[in-house]
């Protein structure tokens, strides 16, 4: 009786253990399974939000280890038949400096063509070698989105263009938009197309770059622009304020925006509140200013610029341009065209990193690769 008591409880004894081993399994699997589909999930989330579809783009990986390449700076003297039409005895001879990216002369393709405008007194030839090392890495790690770059030398005999067409200093914007272009595209493999062609600019070449992009959105696709010369309404007295004292600038503007055709060739205002120094007041103004008019007639021409980038210090000494870069954001949202607007701490200049961090990225974006 006793050995069957003691086999009874050595049968429940089992029965209970085999039950909770069970049960153990079955909420381990459980676990597990759970833990499979909450990975699942996290890992379709993570797709989704960087806009991964199942399919990889060679073209966008970008290397981690890559051996850097260097890119070729080709110095090209222009005789420009555009500026010779001046009254000051300007230099047709200009200068042009074009970077040839790493992969140039390892094959036969075409590149898109990026233009660079300088700003006042500044250098094409410093500012691409400036950033040789920069788009040497960039393009090494990235091949496949290399650009022609091209440093337009804006400066004249007065410290700069405008970039504008003039009677007094020459016509620029014919040599920037029309011969420049025809050159680049006649003597280098470049994707001589509209959507693979972009411009931008420094300051006066800000301005410049923007510009010449509303005019021309038929060679120009996208245009970027950092601390453009951009005023808003009202607020040319603000400018002269910190133009005061810098007698050659005073000159090169008025003979790019309000000149005389004879000499003396520039007509600066006196701000003495007379009738004929507000109307010349006006036509300064209408140089940096104007941008409702400008806005009008670009978007007249019915040929939108794939992508507009603007960029500005936030501690820019010249306190004009944010108030400037504001207005013609704001100008540009009420007629719904789409623009990117950065900011930057500090004053008035190229930011540091800007071509990694945002030029290229941006132009990247906008144009169109073969």
């Amino acid at each position: 009786m006793n050995t069957m008591k003691k086999f009874c409880a050595m049968v429940l004894l089992l029965t209970v253990i085999i039950l909770t081993f069970t049960a153990c399994k079955s909420n381990e699997t459980e676990q597990q399974a759970e833990a499979k589909e909450a990975a699942a999930e996290q890992s379709t989330e993570e797709q989704t939000a960087e806009g991964i579809t199942g399919e990889i783009n060679e073209e966008e990986i970008i290397q981690e280890d890559y051996v850097l390449k260097t890119g070729t700076i080709d110095a090209v003297v222009y005789d420009s038949e555009a500026i010779a039409n001046n009254l000051i005895e300007e230099r047709t001879e200009q200068n042009l400096y074009v970077y040839l990216p790493p992969t140039y002369y390892e094959s036969d393709k075409k590149y898109p063509v990026v233009y660079f405008l300088h700003g006042f007194n500044d250098s094409a030839a410093a500012y691409i070698r400036n950033v040789q090392t920069e788009l040497d890495e960039a393009f090494s790690q990235n091949p496949s989105r290399e650009l022609i770059i091209v440093a337009v030398d804006g400066a004249n005999a007065r410290g700069g263009s405008f970039y504008v067409n003039s009677p007094v200093a020459g016509n620029w914007e014919d040599y920037t938009c029309k011969e420049v272009v025809s050159y680049v595209d006649t003597n280098y493999r470049t994707i001589a197309n509209v959507r693979s062609r972009g411009i931008y600019g420094f300051s006066m070449g800000g301005f410049g770059a923007l510009n010449l992009a509303f005019l021309h959105p038929d060679i120009y696709g996208a245009v970027y622009a950092i601390s453009p010369g951009v005023l808003a309404p009202g607020k040319i007295g603000d400018a002269l304020d910190t133009w005061n004292g810098d007698r050659g600038f005073l000159k090169a503007y008025s003979m790019a925006f309000a000149y005389n055709t004879t000499p003396p060739y520039e007509s600066i205002p006196l701000r003495d509140g007379s009738q004929t120094d507000n109307a010349l007041l006006e036509r300064w103004e209408s140089g940096f200013g104007n941008w409702r008019e400008k806005l009008d007639a670009y978007l007249a021409l019915d040929t939108p610029l794939t992508a507009i980038g603007l960029n500005y210090g936030t501690s820019d000494g010249y306190r004009w341009i944010p108030e400037g870069i504001k207005y013609l954001s704001g100008l540009l949202e009420e007629e719904g065209v789409e623009h990117i607007l950065y900011t930057f701490e500090g004053g008035h200049v190229i930011p540091k990193n800007e071509l990694s961090d945002h030029l290229l990225p941006f132009f990247r974006e906008a144009l169109v690769w073969e």
